[in-house]
């Protein structure tokens, strides 16, 4: 049986520790005596987990002198190892060596058993050269170099010795991190130390002496105020290993009160430390309360107080105190001239002030201090290049400009307009005391100019998108010439090219950004929409020479030929037929995207887009859907599907059908939405949210949900998006309930998508729990239509922590149907129905308004509309104000 001493006797007292030596070597014979019935192994145990060693080693050897086994021979040599290790605790290394001698010599099976000890002695007695020795042959086991170093960690309470250790070469990994951990330690205690000359390079986290360099650390915080970096480093020490025994104290001095549960020793270091700090630490807390009262008088008292007891104690902190409290009594809106009275004078100033000042603004969130925070900063800047702490024209400078551009992002686009007007409207101004900062193109500027990198042009960018004109494009322009390398820069330019039907010129980006990223999914898309959209254009300019060319030079991509794309050649090929009047070339062209697409109403979408996207609608009219053939009519819905899918993977744009033709598609869905799969439906749900096609959008969304599967939380999220503005209950309950499933499934992109929908309906906020987000889907599956008539939506009142309001407003915006009796019925109609009103205008009322619920249309609104031309509702005439 292998045993070990029980950690516990680290920190017991030893029994009886004043009887010497004498007590610990005797008792190797083997006379035989009766065995006391309380000697067992259990009891011995006992013994060793509540510290007295001498009464357990004394009968563990009565035991084995009884019973002779094997096992008894073990509990002995636990026995002995608790005892070595309380002399060793004790400092009485030369006792304790002499005792593993003794019972190894006695006992050889205890060698290996009692080696730790023996590397602790020897630890302990600083006589390292026999211990490290082995740590210099590169042949040393795994297992041994793990001892020896878990000694070191555990009982090396100096490091002098082992920095001078000469059984290691100087060079040796460990004497290099012992010397510079002595040099740090010796330094962080003597005074104030710089964070960078505790970097301790020399000292790996795997190395043995790393706890000593997270204590020097923490000892370097303690001093600096850095009370919370000062606890993260003491957390991460060991607790097992020497610097640990530091911990208590520096905690008790952290909190300025003694700690009960600390050693003499460490009470006496504690007090040592911070009993200075105790007294300033209290006036202190008294002036962070103060400030919390608002109450000037007593904040000013609390200055005095704190200031004289700084001055009194750490005279060497006063200048910091002065810098923190002005900083606070500025965002206290105090009196300048009092302030200073109550503190002996103002701090001297520079940048740490000015940083302090911009980062305390910045925080209130007013838009008054993010300009003043600007100015803080900028003062920050001159400060820091005045006093060495960074070049003029560097990085430092920079970031700075960055982070000031991205504060002043941060105010309304109209307030700050206006101020760029006062500012330019100003007369007489000081040159170079402009405020430069309020304008975010010159801060952009300057810092990709001193530090051009990737996020630097990437935040300019996307302001400049919000900016008229083709400012943006020069912007792009400006990142392509600094970084050629970069990809986002030219996607911008060739996608500005294209909406401006500048396909040349899109086509050149193209061939650039082909050279950086081929297999980019936007590049790879990119060439055939283009020459699409190069072809459609040509087509409206009527130069078909140009568009025959460039179909025939689409016709020799790969790309294609893939899927349904050879039937988008042909429809092209059709539109250059018919408009040069070559009929028999279009008939034959119009025939082969039938036979491509294998349906003759698939085959009219497709014509009747693209004619749609040349702006020549009169190459392939469309005629109303009622005179359609019922062979056509019936497969509409999945043509319109198919076609829409394809427009928008060749051309990047959604297909717009005629109105009759979408309503036609709506009612095919809500009669029969089982027969379109799920990807048609999905594609449907989309274009009716693009063409604002309520009715479609709803039918193909109902149809989704459905089919359940694991597109059911995207279809519920569509249908947040396609619901009616007015129903803004619904579509957030929507939104929140598709956030929970999406991350239920680990659907991230589709968690993304559903957060940024739930913002823009709910900034301050609205969740749902899972077992709600599935009743959602249920309530969603069951309302599949809303009629003209204002169905009511599903109730979700239970998931609103107040109570629902009944008023007509609450009732429009979660769908239901207002009730207008009473005053609000009188609002519309005065105290009661004209009696010479005929029953159809009222039946005609109440269906405008149950229209008006269904769009979210208020009830202003309504009346606006029906008291307008054509309206059968008169305003009433206001009297005049008296």
């Amino acid at each position: 049986m292998q045993c070990h001493p029980h950690p516990v006797i680290l920190s017991t007292p030893p029994e009886n520790t004043d009887q010497g030596w004498s007590n610990v070597s005797h008792g190797f014979n083997n006379s035989q005596t009766p065995l006391d019935p309380s000697v067992s192994e259990v009891s011995i145990r006992q013994l060793i987990v509540n510290g007295k060693f001498k009464t357990a080693l004394d009968r563990a050897k009565e035991l084995h002198k009884a019973r002779g086994t094997t096992a008894s021979e073990s509990l002995l040599i636990d026995a002995y190892a608790a005892r070595i290790e309380s002399l060793i605790q004790q400092n009485l290394v030369l006792e304790a060596k002499s005792l593993i001698e003794l019972v190894q010599e006695r006992f050889p099976s205890s060698k290996q058993r009692l080696q730790a000890l023996s590397m602790s002695a020897a630890v302990h007695s600083g006589t390292l050269d026999e211990l490290v020795r082995p740590l210099s042959d590169p042949n040393l086991s795994l297992e041994l170099r793990s001892t020896i170093e878990q000694s070191l960690q555990h009982q090396l309470h100096d490091l002098s010795p082992l920095a001078a250790c000469p059984a290691l070469p100087p060079e040796h990994p460990l004497r290099l991190a012992a010397s510079a951990l002595r040099a740090a330690f010796v330094a962080v205690t003597s005074g104030p130390v710089a964070v960078d000359a505790l970097a301790l390079p020399e000292v790996s986290h795997r190395s043995p002496l790393a706890p000593w360099k997270l204590l020097i650390r923490a000892i370097g915080c303690f001093y600096r105020n850095e009370d919370d970096a000062c606890r993260d480093y003491l957390e991460a020490i060991k607790p097992e290993s020497t610097p640990a025994r530091l911990i208590p104290a520096i905690r008790a001095m952290l909190t300025g009160r003694p700690a009960a549960q600390l050693t003499p020793s460490s009470s006496v270091l504690a007090a040592a430390c911070s009993s200075n700090f105790l007294a300033l630490r209290t006036a202190l807390e008294a002036l962070d309360q103060a400030f919390n009262s608002e109450h000037e008088s007593r904040i000013l008292q609390a200055i005095r107080n704190a200031v004289s007891e700084c001055r009194l104690t750490s005279p060497g902190l006063l200048e910091e105190l002065k810098k923190r409290v002005s900083v606070r009594c500025v965002m206290a809106d105090l009196d300048e001239r009092k302030v200073t009275s109550a503190m002996g004078g103002t701090p001297v100033p520079g940048a740490h002030l000015s940083r302090l000042l911009a980062r305390a603004l910045e925080r209130s969130g007013g838009l008054e201090d993010l300009t003043q925070s600007c100015v803080m900063w900028d003062q920050f800047k001159r400060y820091g290049i005045e006093g060495g702490w960074f070049p003029p024209n560097g990085a430092e400078v920079a970031a700075l400009y960055l982070h000031m551009a991205g504060l002043i992002r941060r105010l309304p686009a109209a307030l700050l307009a206006d101020l760029q007007k006062s500012i330019s409207a100003k007369k007489n101004k000081t040159p170079g005391a402009e405020p430069y900062f309020l304008f975010p193109e010159i801060l952009y500027q300057r810092a990709v100019t001193f530090d051009p990198h990737f996020e630097a042009f990437a935040q300019w960018l996307d302001w400049a998108k919000q900016m008229p004109g083709t400012y943006a494009e020069t912007v792009a322009d400006c990142w392509h010439g600094k970084l050629p390398l970069d990809l986002e820069p030219i996607l911008f330019l060739l996608q500005a090219a294209a909406g401006r039907s500048l396909y040349h010129t899109a086509l050149k980006h193209l061939a650039r950004a082909e050279q950086i990223d081929s297999v980019h999914p936007m590049v790879r898309r990119a060439r055939l929409r283009l020459m699409t959209g190069s072809v459609l254009w040509r087509i409206r300019q009527k130069k078909f020479r140009l568009a025959e060319d460039e179909i025939s030079r689409m016709s020799s991509l790969p790309q294609t030929q893939q899927g349904d794309r050879p039937a988008v050649l042909a429809a092209l090929r059709y539109l250059v037929n018919a408009a040069q009047g070559r009929t028999e070339l279009a008939a034959a062209e119009h025939a082969q995207v039938e036979r491509l697409l294998e349906s003759r109403i698939a085959a009219e979408l497709l014509i009747f887009g693209a004619a749609e996207a040349a702006k020549r609608r009169d190459l392939a009219p469309l005629g109303p859907v009622r005179l359609l053939d019922k062979t056509d009519v019936a497969p509409l819905s999945q043509a319109f599907a198919r076609v829409v899918a394809l427009f928008k993977d060749v051309q990047g744009m959604n297909l717009f059908l005629p109105l009759d033709y979408m309503d036609e598609v709506a009612k095919q869905i809500s009669r029969g939405g089982q027969a379109i799969h799920t990807g048609q439906l999905l594609t449907l749900a989309e274009a009716g949210m693009t063409a604002d096609h309520f009715q479609l959008a709803y039918a193909a969304t109902s149809a989704g949900l459905e089919h359940g599967g694991i597109t059911e939380v995207k279809f519920l999220l569509l249908r947040s998006k396609s619901l009616p503005r007015g129903l803004t209950d619904r579509r957030m309950v929507c939104a929140a309930a598709a956030v929970e499933l999406a991350r239920q499934r680990l659907d991230m992109e589709l968690v993304a998508d559903a957060v940024q929908t739930l913002h823009q309906l709910a900034p301050q906020g609205f969740s749902v729990s899972f077992d709600e987000a599935v009743e959602v889907i249920r309530k969603e599956k069951q309302a599949r239509t809303i009629s003209a008539h204002g169905t009511p939506s599903p109730d979700y009142s239970d998931l609103f922590a107040t109570e629902t309001c009944q008023c007509p407003e609450c009732r429009r915006r979660r769908g239901e149907e207002p009730d207008f009796d009473g005053d609000e019925l009188d609002s519309i109609f005065g105290p009661e129905i004209p009696p010479e009103m005929p029953p159809e205008i009222a039946e005609m009322l109440y269906e405008e308004t149950a229209k008006a619920v269904e769009s979210g249309e208020s009830l202003e609104d309504l009346l606006l509309r029906l008291q307008g031309g054509g309206g059968f509702l008169k305003k009433k005439k206001k009297g005049k104000r008296k």
